[in-house]
């Protein structure tokens, strides 16, 4: 079969088996889309449910940590921001704990604390609420996924820049690369070509469409460092590949070289899970056979990310896995197939 059949019948199997509804795939080499299409429809057969189109608008849920953590490597690379410096010293209200930004971009905090539980809380509740959580481990000890990490980065990015974050973000990343459908809160008008997510009858009364999945992020008002961002296929194909080649230092990169290749290297080869700052590191149950140096991540939603650098090889999945209701993810299996897929194209 055909490059493309066999992305289609690997979609279509997906769908079969119930992984999720619908979902839009782009593969790129060297800067080429070599596959861009749509599957499934937005709802299964359900009322209301249409076709996926190539160009619809996602929740990518937890891709937003990459334009949290590129807002503050771009700030970090204009010497607004140190690596090494103490959360404490640069946030106001946070307390002396010993704490730094290299902490928070490698997941290695130790802070941990279940955002969704604070959904009914007021914002400004919420924030003192994680604020005064304590490190359940020694910062540095292990790495420990938590969006904790990049909502203190978020909040930080917005202090420092005197601008709310989805304003920084917009100015520090979406800007600079063009990346027009790419944002926070889309307004109504951008709702038909929204995918919706999940049937939330317990505390939203109905389906999430057009707002923000993640209850934490949804009670922050839809703008968060770790959740929030809708976008597209092709806007995340130019995100991926101003991070390839800022790492490659050529023009057209978000960051200069030494700063983007300390980024996309693991930070932490004493620990299982490899993290650079920010990105996950060869990570095979969502990067399939992809070649140590690889970097991506993931969304809650069903969403991923992954560059292959030394086959210059992009990979985009975008998917609402979480319609009608949440279960446990399977969706990442289908995005290593996807990887090993395009690297033997």
């Amino acid at each position: 079969m055909t490059l493309h059949a066999t992305i289609a019948s690997t979609i279509r199997q997906a769908i079969e088996r119930h992984i999720f509804p619908g979902a839009v795939v782009l593969l790129a080499r060297d800067g080429h889309v070599a596959h861009h299409a749509a599957y499934g429809t937005t709802c299964y057969g359900d009322p209301g449910s249409r076709p996926i189109a190539p160009d619809d608008i996602f929740d990518i849920a937890s891709l937003t940590k990459m334009f949290t953590a590129t807002a503050a490597l771009r700030l970090i690379e204009a010497g607004a921001l140190a690596l090494d410096a103490p959360l404490a010293d640069v946030l106001p209200g946070y307390p002396q704990l010993a704490i730094t930004i290299w902490h928070l971009l490698t997941h290695t905090s130790g802070i941990d604390i279940r955002l969704s539980a604070l959904r009914e809380l007021p914002p400004e509740q919420i924030r003192q609420a994680i604020y005064r959580t304590q490190p359940q481990r020694a910062p540095g000890e292990a790495v420990a996924y938590s969006n904790v990490n990049t909502l203190l980065l978020g909040d930080l990015v917005a202090h420092l820049t005197s601008q709310p974050l989805d304003h920084a973000i917009a100015r520090l990343v979406l800007q600079p690369l063009g990346l027009r459908e790419t944002m926070f809160r889309p307004p109504a008008a951008l709702r038909p070509r929204i995918v919706p997510t999940e049937v939330d009858a317990d505390w939203r009364g109905g389906l999430v469409h057009g707002h923000v999945h993640d209850e934490s992020a949804y009670a922050l008002g839809g703008v968060a460092g770790h959740a929030g961002l809708f976008s597209t296929a092709r806007d995340l194909l130019g995100f991926c590949q101003a991070w390839l080649l800022a790492a490659e230092g050529q023009p057209g990169g978000i960051l200069g070289s030494t700063i983007a290749q300390q980024a996309t290297t693991s930070q932490t080869p004493q620990h299982a899970l490899a993290c650079g700052l920010g990105w996950m590191m060869d990570r095979p149950n969502f990067m399939g056979a992809a070649l140590h140096g690889s970097f991506g991540h993931t969304g809650f939603t069903g969403t991923a990310m992954v560059v292959v650098p030394q086959q210059r090889a992009v990979v985009i999945m975008l998917t609402n896995r979480v319609y009608p209701r949440r279960t446990p993810a399977q969706h990442h299996e289908v995005c290593a197939a996807l990887v090993d897929l395009a690297l033997g194209s």
